[in-house]
């Protein structure tokens, strides 16, 4: 059973949908909790608690008393918001508890409250195994919970290279839809509108190349709280306005991935982008920042460019050299896509999560039965 907040659209939620979706039914039978009502399907059952989002709940007993009727074999918890199923888990006698961190929000994006850092140094004690998607987020939990370097795992994102390829005709038909010239440089990002994401920086920086004279487009895919925020920036610059789309929620993300030139991720906070493998293996050059699992995932100057957070002067310098380099350009989207076809794949994602779920139930299985053996015989 996987607990997480909500299924709705984000990183988190794409891993859960992969993994539902990809592990063996004949070995997996999987099962979906969520805190809060969600109108997003998912492939598999699922489970409510229906807690308002905006109102804070002690969970373990109602999460207790779900996992003591549904009684699965593992729990498997992500992030801050589903910490709770941990003691409820272990409480209910759940044979193998997991937990998994995803990445971090804005308001403790340096460090955590104390009372997180204690609950996930207890946490840690609890479950089977805790791990994490980046080898920075890792290293970052270790030092908030105090924890020997490396006391955690990692185990990384990974997207279907297949699902999400080149496509000549998506993207001629991305192209016509935005009415952009062959000439024009099409920006975009994808991402739920929200700060941590700072898509107000990739706005300055597209408005200063514009006025450089560059010949940009810029396409926003995704919503969110921010939106109006956004919304306004490009209301008080009509040729940044004119030059933008908000495109909301979209269901075909690898069409409109086909259509872009540069994938920019400006994000202040990053576990391990989906958006980004899924533009590199697209073949779209991307250009990220410096922070989180980004690192990781690109090679700067061969699979992707990398700034600093907030450095719009170098996001512009950015945008300049790919837009008078079209040959660089579209050998960096090349080795992109290369990156996570050797690396990142969706297979390679599925067999990590397979072999850390078989070895710990097979290990709680003969903890079990060697307990049984020593039980005294009346």
């Amino acid at each position: 059973m996987h607990v997480v907040r909500a299924l709705q659209t984000g990183g988190v939620e794409n891993v859960v949908r992969r993994l539902v979706s990809g592990l063996d039914p004949n070995r997996f039978q999987q099962t979906v909790c969520t805190l809060i009502p969600t109108s997003d399907a998912c492939p598999v059952g699922t489970i409510c608690l229906n807690r308002a989002a905006d109102r804070a709940a002690f969970l373990v007993p109602q999460l207790r008393r779900i996992f003591a009727q549904q009684q699965p074999d593992i729990v498997h918890s992500r992030n801050w918001a589903a910490i709770e199923a941990i003691p409820a888990a272990k409480i209910a006698g759940v044979p193998v508890v997991i937990h998994s961190e995803h990445g971090r929000d804005i308001e403790t994006m340096n460090r955590q409250p104390r009372r997180r850092r204690m609950l996930r140094r207890l946490s840690h004690r609890w479950t089977d195994r805790m791990f994490c998607v980046s080898q920075e987020l890792r290293d970052y939990y270790c030092r908030e919970i105090w924890l020997p370097a490396g006391a955690l795992d990692v185990i990384p994102n990974g997207v279907d290279a297949e699902e999400y390829r080149p496509n000549l005709q998506a993207r001629m038909d991305v192209r016509v839809k935005l009415l952009a010239r062959p000439e024009t440089l099409v920006l975009g990002t994808v991402s739920r509108l929200d700060p941590v994401k700072d898509h107000i920086t990739l706005l300055e920086a597209a408005s200063k190349g514009l006025q450089a004279g560059l010949d940009l487009q810029v396409v926003i895919i995704g919503d969110g709280s921010h939106r109006g925020v956004i919304e306004a920036f490009l209301a008080a610059r009509p040729l940044l306005r004119q030059k933008t789309l908000l495109t909301g929620e979209v269901h075909d993300v690898s069409q409109w991935l086909n259509g872009l030139d540069v994938f920019v991720l400006p994000s202040l906070s990053e576990g391990f982008s989906n958006t980004l493998l899924e533009a590199m293996a697209v073949g779209v050059p991307p250009v990220a920042t410096k922070i989180g699992g980004n690192t990781e995932i690109i090679e700067h100057g061969r699979s992707g460019l990398l700034v600093t957070p907030r450095d719009v002067e170098g996001i512009v310098n950015c945008f300049v050299h790919l837009a008078n380099a079209q040959e660089w350009r579209l050998e960096l989207g090349r080795n992109a896509r290369e990156r996570i076809v050797s690396h990142f794949s969706l297979e390679r994602m599925l067999q990590r999560y397979d072999r850390m779920y078989s070895e710990l139930m097979e290990r709680s299985r003969v903890a079990r039965s060697h307990k049984r053996n020593l039980a005294p015989i009346d």
